[in-house]
């Protein structure tokens, strides 16, 4: 006997799991996507400072975040800029990035993350490009570890 819609010959409806698979695999796409967008990027080869007394970052400003990643380079005696995984190597070309991001987020929020080896001057240059930029709300990223 030929049986129409997919039923089995007792009957009985099959179960389809391409669909199924389909929809979570949207699903898994669509949570990685939004999880991915509010992630501080962050340098990995950066040794943080150990302050015992650092506190959590707000997850209410996560969205408004900007990391500025500080490394330094002791044998060339010199420092280096990383926002969004693009090096800067004259910190001066920063200044626009940061005007735009401001521009588009008046609630912006620096997050200096910088190398514990790092000298304080450069922190102070960093400061001053911010400053620049328009950003007043100026945050340092430290371990408590």
């Amino acid at each position: 006997m030929a049986g129409g819609g997919g039923g089995s010959e007792s009957g009985e409806p099959e179960f389809q799991i391409a669909p199924m698979i389909d929809v979570l695999l949207v699903l898994l796409i669509f949570f990685m996507s939004i999880t991915s967008a509010e992630v501080l990027k962050v340098d990995k080869k950066l040794t943080l400072p150990i302050s015992p007394h650092a506190e959590k970052r707000d997850p209410k400003m996560a969205k408004h975040e900007i990391a500025i990643n500080v490394r330094w380079n002791a044998q060339a005696n010199k420092s280096t800029l990383v926002v969004d995984d693009k090096e800067y190597p004259n910190i001066a070309d920063l200044v626009p990035f940061l005007k735009d991001r401001f521009e588009k987020d008046p609630q912006v929020r620096a997050v200096v993350r910088g190398d514990a080896k790092l000298p304080a001057i450069e922190i102070q240059r960093v400061m001053n490009l911010v400053g620049e930029g328009g950003i007043a709300d100026i945050s340092f990223a430290a371990s408590n570890k």
